[in-house]
């Protein structure tokens, strides 16, 4: 069969990174990694295209060359995954659906498409492929499993995959020349149970951990392409698995020593990290140079009303700091918007974040994703106020305790404050004076060096804030020069923070308050004409 595997458009956002890419001169951040393993599960006798909306238009003679069009999509991408299907169903094509939003609204979904995939893919693409064949091919293929024949029986009925069996993404699909990053993937599932968290959901709380030998055929394929550079190992969590981790890190730093100096690493790992001063060294010994971690609130009753209690009872600002001094670089996830809010709690954030050094700080509002703990509670509270669109920068899907414009007030001081030049810069400069380079450094490349050199000369240059760049600079020259390089790759993916800020979030803030100001008055009036 002739297959055509779609990834829709992701909107921009701070993720993203697309202000920064442009002096890579680089598309997109990462490649859709899901596709490449759907392309490799699927029989490798097909004939197999992929286009990512996020590098390439997708034309209707791309579609039509096509016998079925695959697409997966997370809750951000709806708008563009419904407009491609809208395409495929206006020139007759057979189309199949995936991923986390086909996931958490399967009937949503399922009025748009021809077939679904719900949940993992391991057992029941293969399923599909052979019914497609047979023209037997169902609606839905969901998880547990019917008997299979293409996989062992003693896994009939299964309810996740064994991971073990998950085949060597189709890195060989991709242009590498579109992509900043790689992706990688060496285990599924998280231990712990945040309320907010769609991941225990979807994958489970019992992490599933690829074999050494997947690990390191990944590797081999990732730098089979040509590709020199930073890998995002995509875990939802890192060290789920401690034990297996730990065989793993010492395979890692042996295949990087003989074969893949050219690449270094970074993942996302729950913060219980900082506990294991040993597992960390073996981390940057395998070439792991960054973290992030989800560190959601500096107030310790946000932390236990939202079930994260494996971040209670630390000193957090303590322990992103040690992480530091031991060579990793800690970025986060942060939320506004849990009923236990108080006032002061934009301050606290602000504070907090800035005296952690932490310059790449991603703060959201709380959204009430599909089938979390958070969203039924919402539901039961009649609290919910529309589909979750999966942007966390604006107003979000649920009543909060402060009231919305307050919410969206608060939100505003935090980001403008964080994302000044001046403010972003300073927490470069104290991460700088605390990070502690370990394990074997990846040199940098020509490309790396063409990208500094756009960078320095818009920021230097063009930037509304150059002003505030150069005074770092110098400033790091002064106290750090060492780090010199350091400094301005961070200054470079801060272009993006600053200007996404400037230019999208908080004008958008503004409007939204605005729109807030007529639907108060409206409510009011009706209250009082009521009564």
């Amino acid at each position: 069969m002739r297959v055509l595997l779609v990834n829709p458009h992701f909107p921009d956002s701070y993720w993203s990174g697309r202000h920064a890419l442009a002096f890579a001169g680089r598309q997109s951040l990462l490649p859709p990694l899901p596709l490449l393993t759907v392309a490799a599960l699927l029989p490798q006798d097909w004939d197999m295209r992929l286009i990512d909306m996020d590098v390439q238009p997708l034309s209707d003679e791309d579609l039509l060359a096509a016998d079925v069009v695959m697409l997966t999509g997370m809750l951000v991408q709806r708008q563009s995954m419904h407009e491609v299907l809208a395409r495929c169903r206006k020139l007759g094509l057979r189309t199949v659906v995936g991923g986390p939003y086909a996931t958490a609204l399967p009937d949503e979904v399922a009025a748009l498409a021809d077939h679904l995939v719900i949940g993992e893919g391991e057992y029941t693409i293969p399923q599909l492929a052979a019914d497609l064949l047979n023209g037997t091919a169902r609606s839905r293929y969901n998880e547990p499993l019917d008997e299979n024949p293409a996989i062992p029986p003693e896994q009939w009925k299964a309810k996740k995959p064994d991971m073990t069996l998950s085949p060597t993404p189709r890195y060989d699909l991709l242009d590498i020349r579109h992509y900043h990053q790689m992706g990688l993937q060496s285990s599924r599932g998280c231990p712990f149970n945040c309320e907010f968290c769609d991941i225990i959901v979807m994958f489970g709380r019992v992490p599933r951990v690829k074999s050494a030998g997947q690990i390191i055929r990944e590797l081999d394929a990732i730098k089979a392409t040509g590709f020199q550079g930073s890998v995002f190992w995509v875990d939802d969590n890192f060290i789920g698995n401690k034990k297996e981790i730990r065989k793993l890190l010492p395979v890692i730093a042996a295949w990087r020593k003989n074969y893949g100096t050219m690449l270094d690493f970074y993942t996302e790992a729950s913060m219980n990290l900082a506990d294991d001063r040993e597992l960390v060294r073996s981390m940057t010994d395998a070439g792991f140079a960054a973290v992030f971690i989800g560190i959601e609130t500096p107030s310790e009753e946000g932390l236990k009303e939202t079930h994260k209690l494996q971040n209670t009872k630390r000193d957090l600002k303590r322990q992103v700091r040690d992480l530091q001094e031991w060579g990793l670089d800690v970025w986060a996830g942060f939320i506004l918007g849990f009923d236990s809010d108080k006032p002061e709690i934009f301050d606290q954030m602000i504070d907090f974040i800035d005296e952690a050094a932490i310059p790449y700080a991603m703060v959201g509002m709380l959204g009430a994703l599909p089938n979390t703990p958070l969203f039924e509670k919402m539901v039961k509270t009649g609290r919910i106020r529309e589909l979750h669109t999966g942007d966390q920068f604006g107003l979000t899907n649920f009543e909060t305790k402060l009231p919305a414009s307050q919410m969206i007030a608060g939100y505003h001081k935090v980001i403008a404050s964080l994302y000044s030049g001046r403010k972003f810069f300073s927490r470069c400069r104290k991460n700088l004076a605390r990070w502690k380079p370990a394990g074997v450094r990846r040199s940098t490349n020509w490309a790396e060096l063409r990208s500094g050199m756009r960078a320095f000369y818009t920021q230097a240059v063009k930037s509304p804030y150059r002003l505030q760049y150069w005074l770092h600079l110098m400033l790091v020259m002064l106290r750090h020069p060492t780090k010199l390089r350091r400094a301005i790759a961070q200054a470079a993916a801060g272009h993006h923070y600053i200007t996404f800020t400037r230019e999208t979030v908080i004008p958008r803030l503004k409007q939204q308050a605005a729109m807030l100001e007529p639907m108060h008055a409206a409510m009011l009036k009706h209250v009082t004409d009521s009564t």
